[in-house]
């Protein structure tokens, strides 16, 4: 055991060699001599550390740089090496699983997405298995470049003991899905909440870089949501934080409250995409899915507005409280209603405005179905203990 100055000694080297592999990774190109001067650590200490990042691969030499004003010799520049390792992204959904490989830049290599309901039980973790090798074989990446994986599913996740404490979509109680995913993985495993890996999916590569406070809202088969405050993902004394899906936004309609699924909270059993596609088939007496729903709303359809029009008064207004709670820089909205923004942005930016006490941009992701893997990825990159620090 390192005791006293020996052990901080070592404390401050792993952090100077997290802080100047970060420096690196985002100038692109940088010599060993802008590195000591942007991070004021000394000239030798930048030498020796960059040196171990060589010899480890994590870095690279490229080309030279200007010759200083001052003359001398043009410095070396040194580039981050996302090839070090490569890291599996999986976003296990109700309707659909996403399986993908990226290297630490968080570039997808390739992904591949299957239904989830055709597949049950152990059998999904096996197929889960079957595609990750598939994909691993198809980009001749050895099983030694695997760094590890980050999983995300759609409910309470137990982060500490990697068990889903509830998931109505996949009917999952308790359900200890990491030891599912290490009886057929031997690689370091991160699993948490659906929406709490695409908050930080966004953070890291999507629109809310830079941005240290942000809301990511999924609207889709029900309502989540995922919370950053102060660079940090906020997931509450339960795991539970973000149930955006439970907030009542209407006093009247909650008198009579019945969820539409066991389950699902009064905002999903209003503004959902089940509850949409659910209710208008109600009042139209077929099967109409919420894609469908949009669409006769932009005809004007009566029934299609009076359904829509009130899911999205009831999302808007969840939304202008969370602006009013917790001051975010960005809200941004994904899941399959999300896809048509376009057709609600208008009436919800009106209520939005209406009810919260300062301006707060509300926007569509701009990842497509990669999103879910990018986010497990992020996850697995924050959890995970190394010199690799995003």
């Amino acid at each position: 055991m390192l005791k006293g100055n020996s052990a901080n000694s070592t404390y401050i080297q792993q952090m100077n060699k997290k802080l100047i592999l970060k420096c690196i990774m985002e100038e692109d190109l940088i010599s060993r001599a802008s590195i000591s001067k942007k991070l004021s650590i000394s000239k030798p200490t930048v030498s020796t550390i960059v040196d171990q990042l060589l010899e480890e691969e994590w870095v690279y030499e490229t080309g030279v740089g200007e010759v200083p004003k001052k003359g001398g010799r043009r410095p070396v520049n040194l580039r981050f090496n996302p090839q070090k390792g490569y890291i599996i992204g999986v976003d296990i959904g109700g309707t659909k699983v996403a399986v993908g490989i990226t290297d630490l830049s968080g570039k997808v290599y390739d992904m591949t997405v299957f239904p989830t309901k055709k597949i049950k039980g152990e059998r999904l973790f096996d197929e889960i298995k079957t595609e990750m090798e598939q994909i691993r074989e198809r980009l001749q990446i050895s099983e030694s470049k695997l760094m590890g994986m980050g999983v995300g599913v759609p409910g309470i996740v137990n982060v500490e003991s990697g068990t889903v404490i509830e998931a109505p979509a996949l009917e999952w109680n308790n359900f200890p899905i990491l030891d599912e995913l290490k009886s057929r993985f031997n690689l370091p495993i991160f699993v948490d909440n659906d929406v709490n890996i695409s908050v930080l999916g966004e953070h890291w590569k999507g629109i809310g870089r830079k941005k240290d406070n942000l809301i990511y809202i999924a609207i889709g088969t029900g309502i989540g949501s995922g919370i950053m405050i102060n660079g940090d993902l906020y997931r509450g004394k339960s795991y539970a934080a973000g149930e955006i899906g439970y907030m009542v936004t209407d006093r009247t309609l909650a008198k009579n409250y019945h969820p539409v699924f066991d389950g699902y909270g009064f905002l999903e059993s209003v503004s959902g995409g089940l509850s949409i596609g659910e209710q208008l088939s109600k009042r139209l007496g077929r099967k109409v899915e919420a894609k469908e729903a949009f669409e006769l709303y932009l005809k004007k359809d009566h029934d299609a507005m009076k359904v829509i029009d009130i899911a999205i008064e009831n999302l808007s207004l969840g939304i202008a409280n969370y602006i009013s709670l917790l001051d975010p820089e960005l809200i941004i909205l994904g899941g399959g209603v999300s896809e048509s923004y376009h057709v609600i942005s208008n009436k919800m930016q009106d209520i939005i405005q209406r009810f919260t006490p300062r301006k707060c941009d509300v926007v569509q992701t701009t990842f497509g179905e990669e999103a879910g893997v990018i986010g497990a990825v992020a996850l697995f990159l924050r959890e995970y203990d190394s010199v690799l620090n995003i």
